[in-house]
């Protein structure tokens, strides 16, 4: 028996919301203009929707029943919650019903229903935004050496740009922050594993070809102080632009010593 001042739930509400869930209107149910995708809605997509409408229905009560008390309204509204939510995974939106039920007094709208599918960082163990922010900022002098205390942290920041971070001011940089770092939590929300792809360091210079190089140029007549510059270009990487361009320099200036000798790639 009820109680005498729990709210009744009106039959017809009972029936919407009975076993199979309320019923989906037809597009010749709807006013007639479709908004969203117009095609069938899948047998997934129903239940997902159906299961959606019974929580909010369990968690506002009498005011989900305002709001959709006839089955023409309800079966239109469900129309077009699955149309704005498809794609959503069922942990996303056991998550958005989470937190309404928390925050709100009144069951959502599709906007601020959608607005809640996006976790906030901290219900992941992410830094808030503005932490990350803080230590994307802190950290951009030297990414490469630095601990990151998450990859989306690192990751945002090196979209947002490193040099950008340390060098232009925060009303620039913090709104590009804002929607990477966004981007990325909503990954992990989705179950990815984020990896920072690691640049490979450049293979150690060949010093012992730069040392011959030297014995050969000071045989050929160039003083040491001269010949060590001029071998200088063995330091970079082989086959590199940078190497070549050292080498030319290095051929052009030995040339003007009067030195016969074609250097070495």
């Amino acid at each position: 028996m009820s109680a005498p001042n729990e709210p009744k739930t009106p039959q017809r509400v009972l029936t919407l919301l009975g076993k199979n869930g309320p019923r989906f209107a037809k597009p010749s149910e709807t006013s007639g203009t479709q908004t969203g995708n117009a095609s069938p809605l899948d047998h997934d997509t129903k239940l997902l929707i159906n299961m959606l409408f019974a929580r909010l229905h369990h968690i506002y009560t009498h005011r989900f029943e305002s709001a959709y008390g006839d089955e023409t309204t309800i079966g239109q509204a469900k129309r077009e919650w699955a149309f704005s939510l498809a794609g959503y995974s069922r942990e996303r939106i056991e998550y958005a019903l989470e937190r309404c039920k928390l925050e709100l007094a009144w069951p959502p709208t599709i906007a601020e229903f959608c607005r809640y599918l996006i976790p906030r960082p901290e219900d992941l163990g992410l830094p808030t935004t503005r932490e990350a922010y803080l230590e994307a900022c802190q950290k951009s002098h030297a990414p490469l050496q630095a601990h990151w205390s998450h990859a989306a942290v690192h990751l945002a920041a090196r979209n947002t740009g490193h040099f950008a971070l340390r060098s232009e001011p925060e009303r620039n940089t913090w709104p590009a922050f804002q929607k990477a770092y966004s981007d990325l939590v909503a990954r992990v929300a989705d179950g990815e594993e984020l990896v920072v792809e690691t640049a490979h360091a450049l293979p150690e210079p060949d010093l012992s070809a730069e040392e011959r190089l030297v014995e050969q140029l000071k045989a050929a007549g160039v003083e040491k102080t001269v010949a060590y510059p001029l071998a200088y270009y063995l330091e970079k990487p082989a086959g590199s632009p940078v190497r070549a361009r050292y080498r030319d320099r290095a051929q052009e200036k030995l040339k003007a010593l009067g030195v016969e000798l074609t250097l070495p790639d």
